[in-house]
């Protein structure tokens, strides 16, 4: 069995993580994987909005290639369909914002379930229970009444404070590791850039 003590560091890891990251971005990372790998409504509708674009585009240029005095009847024709692309395209942006937006708030909940829902969840199961004990005589008797708090026996670390002692350790590690992940995956790109134009100068 998962000791208290293991289960109170990953709530704080994955918490910490997630609000290094936000939310936010996390709901948009996995809606882009969410319309292109699982098949929805949802996809289908990006999918179709993705075609009618393309065909909106194209009228549009053969619209523009034609003569409005010397063909009217076809240009006309061309700005009616052009119209109707836009429409419709409106109308499909709609469908998918409203769609994004509940696929989001659903992530938004699950992410507080596994977060601060969890962490509430472990306090009121576990509050009497001993996270780990302190040797005996290390601190002062009120130190261990702190350490207790709320409900565990004293001379013991409680699930309350050693959510406080672990958040405020892990923390920090854990912003720091995500901030210079996404710093060097931001500088990746430049790397390739930089040895593709060096590569193109050898040449």
């Amino acid at each position: 069995m998962v000791s208290v003590l293991v289960v109170v560091i990953s709530i704080v890891i994955l918490s910490a993580a997630v609000s290094t990251i936000g939310a936010d971005n996390i709901g948009e990372l996995l809606w882009e994987f969410y319309v292109k790998l699982v098949p929805s409504s949802a996809a289908q509708n990006v999918k179709t909005r993705h075609l009618l674009q393309r065909e909106a585009i194209r009228t549009s240029t053969e619209r523009s290639n034609t003569s409005s005095q010397d063909e009217f009847a076809k240009w006309a024709k061309l700005n009616r369909k052009v119209d109707k692309l836009k429409t419709d395209i409106e109308k499909i942006n709609a469908t998918i914002a409203t769609q994004k937006t509940k696929f989001k708030r659903q992530i938004k909940t699950v992410i507080w379930i596994f977060t601060s829902g969890l962490k509430f969840f472990v306090r009121i199961k576990y509050r009497k229970v001993p996270v780990f004990w302190l040797p005996k005589g290390l601190f002062p008797g009120w130190i261990e009444w702190v350490l207790s708090l709320t409900s565990a026996p004293q001379g013991s670390v409680s699930v309350s404070a050693w959510f406080l002692i672990t958040d405020y350790a892990i923390k920090g590690a854990v912003v720091f590791i995500v901030q210079k992940s996404f710093e060097l995956a931001k500088k990746q790109p430049s790397r390739n850039r930089v040895s593709v134009a060096t590569a193109k100068k050898s040449s």
